[in-house]
């Protein structure tokens, strides 16, 4: 669980940076990279609050950060196959689909506490 954290943590402060880079650029970008980069910022400002408190046990938080991780890696791999930079977003999306993998092994659900089913 602590390594899926760092993993999610790294990408989301790299996801934070790089998109506040593309959208906050002095060249003259389409406004779709500058949207994209916006909404780039913004899910890893929301990666790194839902790795935080998956950290702590709770397991909605885990489940709703899978599912953004995993969003994530589909943006990603498709802002790499039709922007620029490819090797810049590389390294994030490596790092927030390594971080689901772990959070997603039996031992690291051995550790967050079991659900409970509502009644």
């Amino acid at each position: 669980v602590s390594v899926a954290f760092w993993c999610w943590l790294a990408a989301a402060i790299m996801l934070a940076a790089l998109g506040l880079l593309l959208a906050l650029n002095q060249a003259s970008l389409p406004v779709f990279l500058r949207g994209a980069g916006a909404l780039l910022a913004v899910a890893g400002l929301a990666l790194g609050y839902l790795a935080g408190r998956t950290r702590t046990g709770h397991t909605g938080f885990r489940r709703a950060a899978v599912g953004l991780a995993l969003a994530l890696v589909v943006v990603l791999a498709m802002f790499i196959l039709v922007g620029g930079g490819g090797a810049l977003w590389v390294l994030p999306m490596i790092l927030t689909l390594t971080g689901a993998v772990l959070i997603m092994r039996p031992s690291a659900q051995e550790w967050l506490p079991s659900e409970e089913t509502p009644t």
